[in-house]
C-alpha cells in the first residue's frame, strides 16, 4: 500500500453520544449497533432517530457510520424485520452495514443493491479465496480475524486487492470470532447474537495428568491483555490495512475519544512524515491509564500465541486518572464539529435580502466540487426611524448557534437608510443553514425503490430413509461403529489420526461398505494449507468426501479439482433459509444449526443438512494455547482439563501440527429423546460425534439409539448430558 492513501481511523460507538465525540476526537468513521442484530445488544445502542442523526453528522463533516448486522439472523427476523428495519438507514445514506452471515450477504445484494456491506471479523475469513468469493457477491470490504498475521494480511490484500480492515487497539477474544459456542452452551447467552457473558474471563484451573499446573494466583488462563499497536503501525498499514479498527462499544466515552485522539496523532504522524515516527511512552501511558488488563500486546500480527499476551493473574484495580478523563470529556463531549462558510450577504433597497456561498460538495465521482448557494428573505424597506446597519446584519447572519457551521468570511454588501425586522434576517438565516444542509446531504440519499420481498416457505416432505453417520477419534472408536451396520458414514477426525493409521482405518471402512469421510482440520490458514497440501494427496482420492470447518476449505480443495461429497459442518453456519440457499448452490451439503430451537429448526429448510444427535461439542477454536501461556508447551498433541468455578470440567485437545487448541464441552449433547420431533425436521442425515468417549461408552450411546431408532423406545436422560437449544433456543 502506498503510504500516500489515505488510510482510515474506525473507532467504535456504543451509545448516540460516544458516536458524536469518537467523529469529534478524530476518528474518519464510527461504527454502531442500532436496536437490532449488533453483537453488542447489551450496549446503549442507537435508535433509527438516532442513526439518521448520526448518518447527518457524520456527512456534514465528511465522514462515515457503519452499522453492525453481526450476528446470524433466524429466518422470521430476515424475512420480517431486517427489510424495514434497513430502509430508512439506507435511503438516509448509511454508509455500509458490517455482517456476519452470508445469507444475510444475499438478501441485502437482492434487496438493498446500493447499499456496502463490510464482511465481519465473526466470518473467520482464513485466506483469499473466501475474500474473492465474497467480491463476486458484492462484498467491499473484510474485516480480518484478529489472529492474522502481517504476512497473512499482505498476501491477501496483494491476491484481492480488496479493502481491509483490521483491529489496533482494545480488547481480544480468546476463541476465534466466529468460532465460540461457550458462552450459548453454558449460559443461554449467544456471541453469534450479540449476547456473550464473556466466560473467557472467568477464572480456571488447568489440569495436565491430573495435576493442577497453574499458581494460585494465575487462573485468567482464557483471558488475553487488551492489544495496542501504536508502535507497529506503520507496519500494519504497510501489509495492505486500510481502515484502522479500535475496538469498545462497551467501554466509556473518555476511553473512546482519548484512545481515537492518540491513535488520530500517530496516523496523521505517519500519514505527513513517515521517517519521524516515533511513539512516545507518555502516550502509552494515557492509553494504559483509561484501560488495561495487567498491560498490553502488540496482538497477532507478529506471533502467534504466548503467555506475554495473556492477563494470567487478576486485573488489579485502576485508579482512575480524572485530571486526564475530565479534559477529555471537556474536549469531545456534548461538543459538535464546525464546517467553516465564507459567506455573502446583499442587502439593497427594492431587492429581496440574499445569502450566498460557494459550498463544496461531492460529484457523483467523490470529487470535491463547488457549488453556489443562494437563498433569498424580504425585501428591505426604506427606515421610518431607525436604519438597519451592518453590525446588526453580521451579528445575525454569524448567531449558528448549535449548528454543524461556523461563518468564515462574512462579506455584506448594503444600502444605507433601509429597514428590514431582525426576524426576516433570522429567517433567512434558517432557510440558508437549512439550503445548505440539504444539499450536502443530498449526494448521500438514495431513492430507488425497495421491492417487496416474500418468505423462503420450506415444504416438508419426509424423506423415505435418512442417513446414519458417526465421527470418531481414534481407532478403538472407529472399531465400535464399524461394528454396527446400521452406520453408513464415517468421519475421521484427520488431526488425531497418524498418517499411516488414517489410510488402514479408511480401508477398514471401505472394507466394511461404509462411507469414508475426512474432518478436516478447525483452522485453515496458510501455514495449515501447506500441511495439508502433504497429507491429503495420499489420501484424498480414497475417501467419499470431506467434512469442511472452514470455508476457505472448500474453495482450496474445488480449486484443486477434488470432486467429492462435501459438506459444512455445525461452525460454517447457517441459521436461515437464504444460507442454506447460497451453500446449496456451491453444491454443498449442510449441518443442521446448533443454536435453533425445534420450532424454528421447523422452518429451516434441513433437506440436504445432517443433525449432530450426540457429541460434545466443541465450544471454542483458539490460537492461543493454554499450556503455551503457561510455558509448558510439548508440543505432543496433549489433552488438558480446564475447570471452572463450579467445578465443570471441559476438555482441551492441543492440535500441535496446525497449532490450535479444541475446548469440548463439559457435558455432551444428546438429542435421543426427541426423536419423533426429529424426523419431522426432514434433515438428510443423523450425525454421532465421539471424542473422548471410550469404546465401551461408545457402545452404550449406540445401542441407546439402535433401541430409540428402531424399537422406538422412548429415551430417559439425565444431567450427565445435555439437550442443548433444542427446547429454548437463544435470543
Amino acid at each position: 500500500m502506498s503510504d500516500k492513501m489515505k488510510v482510515e481511523l474506525l473507532a467504535p460507538g456504543g451509545s448516540y453520544e460516544s458516536v458524536l465525540a469518537a467523529l469529534n476526537a478524530g476518528a474518519d468513521a464510527v461504527y454502531t449497533g442500532g436496536e437490532k442484530f449488533g453483537a453488542r445488544a447489551s450496549a446503549d445502542n442507537l435508535t433509527t432517530e438516532q442513526l439518521i442523526d448520526a448518518i447527518h453528522y457524520a456527512h456534514l463533516h465528511h465522514k462515515k457510520l457503519y452499522l453492525t448486522i453481526n450476528t446470524l439472523l433466524k429466518n422470521k427476523e430476515l424475512e420480517q424485520e431486517l427489510c424495514s428495519y434497513l430502509e430508512p438507514l439506507y435511503k438516509e445514506g448509511l454508509d455500509a452495514v458490517i455482517v456476519q452471515d452470508f445469507g444475510v450477504i444475499c438478501f441485502l445484494r437482492k434487496y438493498f443493491p446500493k447499499l456496502p456491506i463490510h464482511a465481519s471479523t465473526q466470518m473467520t475469513i482464513f485466506g483469499s479465496r473466501t475474500v474473492n468469493e465474497l467480491k463476486r457477491l458484492g462484498v467491499s470490504r473484510i474485516v480480518t480475524p484478529r489472529e492474522l498475521s502481517l504476512k497473512e494480511i499482505s498476501a491477501i490484500y496483494e491476491n484481492t486487492g480488496m479493502e481491509i480492515e483490521s483491529f489496533v487497539h482494545g480488547a481480544l477474544c480468546y476463541c476465534y470470532s466466529g468460532q465460540c459456542l461457550m458462552s450459548s452452551f453454558i449460559g443461554g447467552r449467544s456471541g453469534n447474537r450479540g449476547r456473550c457473558a464473556q466466560p473467557c474471563r472467568m477464572e480456571y484451573d488447568l489440569k495436565l495428568n491430573n495435576q493442577t499446573i497453574n499458581a494460585k494466583n494465575e487462573k485468567y488462563i482464557l483471558s488475553p491483555k487488551d492489544i495496542c499497536t501504536l508502535k507497529i503501525l506503520p507496519e500494519i498499514i504497510e501489509s495492505g490495512v486500510y481502515s484502522l479498527k479500535i475496538e469498545g462499544r462497551m467501554k466509556k466515552l473518555e476511553y473512546i475519544t482519548g484512545v481515537v485522539e492518540i491513535y488520530r496523532k500517530y496516523l496523521d504522524l505517519y500519514l505527513n512524515n513517515p521517517d519521524s515516527y516515533k511513539v512516545s511512552e507518555e502516550d502509552i501511558n494515557k492509553l494504559l491509564s483509561l484501560f488495561n488488563r495487567n498491560g498490553f500486546h502488540e496482538s497477532y500480527y507478529k506471533q502467534h500465541n504466548g503467555r506475554n499476551m495473556m492477563s494470567l493473574k487478576k486485573v488489579a484495580f485502576r485508579a482512575e486518572n480524572e485530571e486526564y478523563t475530565n479534559e477529555l470529556k471537556e474536549k469531545y463531549s456534548g461538543k459538535k464539529l464546525k464546517e467553516s462558510i465564507d459567506i455573502y450577504v446583499n442587502c439593497k433597497k427594492n431587492e429581496p435580502i440574499s445569502i450566498q456561498t460557494n459550498l463544496s460538495v461531492l460529484d457523483a465521482q467523490n470529487n470535491s466540487v463547488k457549488k453556489e448557494i443562494v437563498v433569498f428573505g424580504a425585501i428591505p424597506e426604506s427606515a421610518q426611524k431607525r436604519p438597519l446597519d451592518e453590525d446588526t446584519v453580521r451579528k445575525q447572519i454569524s448567531k449558528l448557534g448549535n449548528t454543524d457551521f461556523v461563518v468564515g468570511t462574512l462579506e455584506i454588501d448594503m444600502d444605507s437608510d433601509i429597514f428590514l425586522p431582525v426576524s426576516e434576517i433570522k429567517e433567512l438565516r434558517r432557510s440558508f443553514i437549512n439550503q445548505i444542509t440539504e444539499k450536502m446531504l443530498e449526494k448521500f440519499q438514495r431513492y430507488d425503490k425497495i421491492q417487496n420481498h416474500s418468505e423462503k416457505t420450506v415444504d416438508v416432505v419426509l424423506t423415505k430413509k435418512t442417513g446414519t453417520s458417526a465421527l470418531v477419534w481414534n481407532s478403538n472408536q472407529l472399531k465400535q461403529v464399524l461394528s454396527l451396520q446400521w452406520i453408513e458414514t464415517i468421519y475421521l477426525e484427520m488431526v488425531q489420526f497418524p498418517e499411516k493409521e488414517l489410510i488402514q482405518s479408511i480401508q477398514l471402512i471401505k472394507n466394511a461398505s461404509k462411507k469414508a469421510f475426512l474432518a478436516l482440520p478447525y483452522v485453515f490458514r496458510k501455514k495449515n494449507e501447506k500441511i495439508l497440501d502433504a497429507q491429503l494427496i495420499g489420501v484424498l482420492h480414497q475417501v467419499d468426501g470431506v467434512l469442511v470447518r472452514n470455508i476457505e476449505q472448500y474453495f482450496y480443495l474445488k480449486e484443486k479439482k477434488y470432486f467429492l461429497d462435501y459438506r459444512l459442518d455445525y461452525n460454517v453456519y447457517l441459521m436461515n433459509n437464504y444460507s442454506v440457499e447460497y451453500y446449496e448452490s456451491l453444491g454443498v451439503s449442510q449441518t443442521a444449526p446448533l443454536e435453533l430451537n425445534y420450532k424454528e429448526l421447523r422452518r429451516m429448510n434441513l433437506s440436504q443438512s445432517e443433525m449432530i444427535l450426540y457429541g460434545k461439542i466443541p465450544l471454542m477454536v483458539s490460537a492461543g494455547c493454554g499450556l503455551k501461556s503457561l510455558n509448558q508447551c510439548r508440543h505432543q498433541n496433549q489433552q488438558f482439563q480446564l475447570i471452572d468455578r463450579k467445578n465443570n470440567t471441559f476438555t482441551v485437545q492441543c492440535v500441535c501440527d496446525h497449532c490450535y487448541n479444541l475446548m469440548l464441552n463439559c457435558k455432551a449433547l444428546s438429542l435421543l429423546k426427541y426423536i419423533k420431533e426429529i424426523e419431522t425436521l426432514n434433515c438428510s442425515s443423523y450425525r454421532f460425534i465421539f471424542t473422548t468417549e471410550s469404546e465401551k461408552e461408545v457402545a452404550e450411546i449406540l445401542e441407546k439409539a439402535r433401541r430409540s431408532f428402531k424399537e422406538h423406545e422412548i429415551v430417559r436422560e439425565d444431567d450427565s448430558t445435555t439437550r442443548g437449544h433444542f427446547q429454548r433456543g437463544v435470543l
